[in-house]
């Protein structure tokens, strides 16, 4: 792998955490006007039209013509993978907290990770072991301090939701990397969007939008915005990089979706209560950043 595609991968990953800490904050304030059925519909809806405008205008659309009938069984069980993924992360959102429901799907990256080592054979140097090692400790300091808000406050049913979502998504992110030697990652997902705004359609609820606020609809939109920047950018990530080291860097989501929705309600706390964080939460934080920065950063040849 050149230098320029591991600074690639790790760029493009960074993006991904960005997009993917922020829309929490988005989706609980898009879940008051609307049911998680019709807000995934329609940010497929979105995605798909955006995607298929891209491809088009780069005469990219003949991609598909070449696929084997078993690369196209891949295709759609990567989407009923994402699909469900969506689905039940609204679900279990619902039933949660923006801030537990991101502790709760990080197995997501994990699941990944794991299978990027077990499936696609990928090896970690001795650096990269020890960045794994600090984010299993920074997790499970983390994941103490907030789990016990989390029992605290009843989510049971919504744990389990997210754990459910944080599967689909495990399986749908390695068949991605299966199938991003045969089609290029933009083909792959506006495959998804289609399959899925089709599948959707008939679950979605189109009376509710004339009760939508103005704040909601920013939300909803930014929603939208969001799955074709933040997965665009984690399937290029997938092309120019390991699984397990994507992985290791999407380790970094919980921590920073917790400062975006404290940072969003000190700003705006008549959208959003903010969540706490205890002194054990803090230094679980400080292993996973430096636990990402170890498993992620290649040291290059001189």
């Amino acid at each position: 792998m050149t230098h320029e595609n591991w600074k690639k991968g790790l760029i493009l990953s960074l993006i991904t955490v960005l997009f993917w800490s922020t829309l929490p904050i988005s989706l609980k304030i898009g879940l008051q006007a609307t049911d998680a059925m019709t807000l995934t519909w329609f940010r497929f809806l979105v995605a798909a039209l955006v995607t298929l405008l891209i491809l088009y205008t780069r005469d990219k659309l003949r991609a598909y013509q070449n696929l084997t009938l078993q690369q196209w069984l891949w295709l759609s069980l990567a989407a009923l993978m994402l699909i469900g993924n969506y689905v039940f992360y609204l679900i279990g959102l619902e039933l949660t907290s923006p801030a537990n429901a991101q502790v709760f799907i990080q197995l997501a990256p994990l699941l990944m990770t794991l299978g990027g080592v077990v499936l696609f054979k990928e090896t970690f140097t001795r650096q990269q072991q020890l960045g794994v090692i600090s984010i299993i400790i920074g997790l499970g300091l983390f994941f103490r301090d907030q789990i016990q808000q989390i029992i605290a406050s009843d989510y049971t049913l919504g744990i389990w939701v997210m754990f459910t979502a944080a599967l689909t998504w495990a399986i749908y992110a390695l068949i991605q990397k299966k199938l991003a030697t045969v089609l290029s990652s933009q083909a792959i997902l506006l495959f998804i969007y289609c399959f899925a705004s089709l599948s959707l359609l008939f679950f979605a609820d189109f009376g509710q939008h004339e009760a939508i606020s103005s704040t909601q609809w920013v939300a909803i939109a930014y929603a939208c915005i969001n799955t074709v920047v933040a997965y665009g950018a984690f399937a290029e990530a997938m092309n120019h990089w390991n699984a397990s080291r994507v992985g290791m860097v999407l380790a970094l989501t919980p921590v920073t979706t917790l400062l975006f929705i404290n940072l969003f309600a000190w700003l705006f706390p008549h959208l959003l209560s903010s969540e706490n964080i205890h002194w054990l939460g803090y230094i679980g934080m400080a292993f996973i950043v430096s636990g990402s920065m170890l498993a992620s950063l290649k040291k290059q040849a001189r």
